[in-house]
C-alpha cells in the first residue's frame, strides 16, 4: 500500500480540521504557543531596546541604514522600492520593506515592530500550515515541536530577513496541491514564493511530473507566471533600470558561506566559482527530476531546496528556514543530525562580526562548511535511504 508521501492528491479523502477544531486540541495550543513564544524570543533578541543585546539582522543592520545620498534620511521611509531605490530582493520582500518604512514616521522602532510584527505572522501560519499537513500525512505533530519550532536558526534568524516569508509559501504550495487538491491555490502560492525569493523555482517541474497533462500543467505554469508577473510588471514600468538593477545586484555578489570559497579564495577567480555553481546547480537538479522520479514528492522537494543550499555561491545561514518545515514532514532525518547541521549553522553568525574578512577561509566559513557536509549527508539520506515512508 502506497505511504501518504507516495499518495496523488486525488488518492485521499482527507479533509482539514477547521480552526474551531483545532483549538479544542491542546496539541495544536501547544504548537501555536511555542511558536509565538520562540519568535518572539527571537524578535527580542534583535530589537532595538534596552537591555536587547540587539544581534545582527538585515532590517536594522542594512536596510534602515540606507540613505538618500549624503543626507540622514532613510530610503525606506521616503522612498519606494524598485521605483526611487535599489532593492536586491523580489516584490513581496520589497512590499514588507516599504510597508514598515511607510508605518514607520522615521522610528527605528516602529519600523522594526512592523517589519517583525509581519515575519511574526507568517511564522505562525507556518505553523498552522505544517500542522495540518502533518495530520495528512498521519505524522506525530511532536515532530513539529522539535524539528520547526525549537530549532537554533528559527531563534537566530527568525526575526532576521524575509526567509520565513518564503517557507511559508512554499509549504503552503505543497499543503494544497497534495493535501488540499487545489492546483491553482497551490500555483499561486508557488508564485507568490517565486516572488518573495528566486530559489522556490526549482520546485515547479516537479508539479509538472505530478500533473495529468499537458493542459493542467499549463494552466499552473500560467497561474504562476500571472502571479510573479502581476507582483513584477508595475514596477518594471515605473522605473524598468531600477528594478532590474535588484535582480542583478547578487549576481554580481561574491561567494558567502559556500564551500566553494575554500576551492577560491581569491576573489579574483570568484567569477569561474560562480560558473561551477551554477553548473552544479543546473546538474543536481536535473538529477533529481531524472534520476530520483520515483521518490515521494515532498522527498523530492527537499532534495532540490538542500541541493540549492549545497551548491549556490551565496548560501546564508537564514536559508535554513527553507527547510525547517520539511524536516518535520518528511521522516527520514535524524534528530542528532538535523541538530549538528543547526548548530553549525547558528555558528557562522556568532563568529561572523569577530573577524575582519568572515567571507574568506577561517572560523565562520569553518562552521559554513560543516554544515554544507551535514546538509550534502541528509541530502544522501533522502536520495538513497531505503526505508518505506508508511504514514498509515
Amino acid at each position: 500500500m502506497k505511504s501518504d508521501l507516495e499518495r496523488k492528491p486525488s488518492d485521499s479523502t482527507w479533509m482539514p480540521k477547521k480552526l474551531r477544531q483545532l483549538l479544542n486540541e491542546p496539541l495544536y495550543a501547544s504548537v501555536m504557543m511555542a511558536t509565538g513564544v520562540f519568535f518572539l524570543v527571537s524578535i527580542l533578541i534583535h530589537f532595538p531596546i534596552a537591555n536587547s543585546p540587539e544581534f545582527y539582522s538585515d532590517f536594522l543592520g542594512s536596510f534602515w541604514g540606507r540613505m538618500v545620498g549624503n543626507t540622514q534620511i532613510h530610503e525606506v521611509v521616503v522612498g519606494i522600492p524598485y521605483v526611487t531605490y535599489m532593492f536586491e530582493y523580489p516584490p513581496i520582500c520589497g512590499l514588507i520593506l516599504w510597508l514598515g518604512g511607510w508605518a514607520s514616521g522615521g522610528s527605528q522602532t516602529i519600523f522594526a515592530a512592523v517589519e517583525f510584527g509581519i515575519l511574526l505572522l507568517f511564522t505562525i501560519l507556518t505553523s498552522h500550515v505544517v500542522y495540518q499537513f502533518l495530520g495528512y500525512l498521519k505524522l506525530d505533530h511532536n515532530r513539529q515541536l522539535l524539528f520547526s519550532i525549537f530549532a537554533p536558526s528559527l531563534l537566530f534568524y527568525g526575526a532576521y530577513n524575509f526567509d520565513i516569508v518564503q517557507t511559508f509559501f512554499v509549504v503552503a504550495s505543497l499543503y494544497l496541491f497534495m493535501a488540499r487538491r487545489q492546483t491553482k491555490l497551490s500555483a499561486l502560492s508557488l508564485g507568490l514564493a517565486v516572488a518573495t525569493k528566486l530559489s522556490p523555482a526549482i520546485l515547479l517541474p516537479l508539479f509538472w511530473q505530478e500533473l495529468p497533462g499537458r493542459k493542467s500543467r499549463i494552466t499552473y505554469s500560467a497561474v504562476m507566471g500571472g502571479t510573479i508577473a502581476a507582483l513584477n510588471v508595475p514596477f518594471m514600468l515605473a522605473n524598468f533600470s531600477t528594478w532590474l538593477a535588484g535582480y542583478t545586484f547578487l549576481k554580481n555578489w561574491g561567494l558567502e558561506d559556500s564551500f566553494l570559497v575554500w576551492i577560491f579564495n581569491n576573489s579574483d577567480s570568484w567569477g569561474l566559482a560562480k560558473d561551477i555553481s551554477y553548473v552544479l546547480l543546473g546538474a543536481s537538479a536535473l538529477s533529481v527530476y531524472i534520476f530520483f522520479r520515483h521518490k515521494p514528492m515532498l522527498v523530492r522537494a527537499f532534495m532540490l531546496l538542500g541541493m540549492f543550499i549545497l551548491f549556490s555561491y551565496i548560501a546564508t545561514p537564514q536559508m535554513n528556514l527553507d527547510l525547517l518545515p520539511l524536516f518535520s514532514i518528511v521522516p527520514l532525518i535524524p534528530l542528532s543530525l538535523f541538530y549538528l547541521y543547526e548548530l553549525t549553522d547558528v555558528g557562522m553568525i556568532v563568529f561572523w562580526f569577530v573577524f575582519n574578512n568572515p567571507t574568506l577561509p577561517g572560523i565562520p566559513q569553518t562552521f559554513a562548511l560543516l554544515r554544507q557536509i551535514f546538509l550534502a549527508a541528509m541530502i544522501g539520506i533522502l536520495g538513497f535511504s531505503k526505508k518505506i515512508l508508511n504514514t498509515e
